[in-house]
């Protein structure tokens, strides 16, 4: 259970340490991107979807004006939108998503990095859901592979991918 007046206050203090950044350099400077998904990222804990989703796309939109549209934190703003339309319902949009991040990570950084394995692991989530439960499995396989020699066969992460395998037979 997220632990909410925590979640409170760091979205608070994040939202000022926001303005004051946003005061000093403008508020479209591509510096101001990793904050603004991070304040995404702790709304969308905090259930507020609909802030969530305009800050993430507003990170979306600075990392892909200064990055690239190719780049690697534009697959992770990409992959904190899939979480969000996933969490909402909207199980096309966040497969489309998350598929597209993962064909960005996996351009970017190859198929053997954790960021590829992450997002295997949300797409195989949306899959599941979707009832494409052989879909689901092979990109489970995929997402644990990476996990297994990337983090350990100990690490929370991989174990949690090992016991959303296990689930589905």
């Amino acid at each position: 259970m997220p632990d909410f007046p925590k979640l409170r206050a760091e979205r608070a203090e994040l939202e000022l340490t926001l303005e004051a950044r946003q005061r000093d350099l403008g508020p479209d400077h591509p510096d101001l991107a990793p904050d603004i998904r991070a304040l995404g990222r702790l709304a969308h804990e905090l259930g507020d979807f609909q802030d969530a989703q305009s800050l993430l796309h507003r990170a979306l939109a600075l990392y892909t004006e200064s990055l690239g549209a190719e780049h690697p934190e534009t697959a992770t703003t990409i992959n904190h939108i899939g979480l969000i339309l996933h969490d909402l319902g909207d199980l096309d949009a966040a497969a489309s998503a998350f598929e597209r991040a993962l064909a960005l990570d996996e351009q970017a950084l190859g198929r053997e990095h954790v960021n590829v394995a992450r997002d295997c692991n949300n797409l195989a989530g949306v899959l599941r859901d979707m009832g494409d439960r052989y879909a689901a499995k092979e990109a489970l396989d995929w997402s644990l592979s990476v996990y297994m020699v990337q983090l350990g066969p100990d690490h929370p992460t991989t174990k949690s991918v090992k016991r959303n395998r296990m689930l589905l037979g």
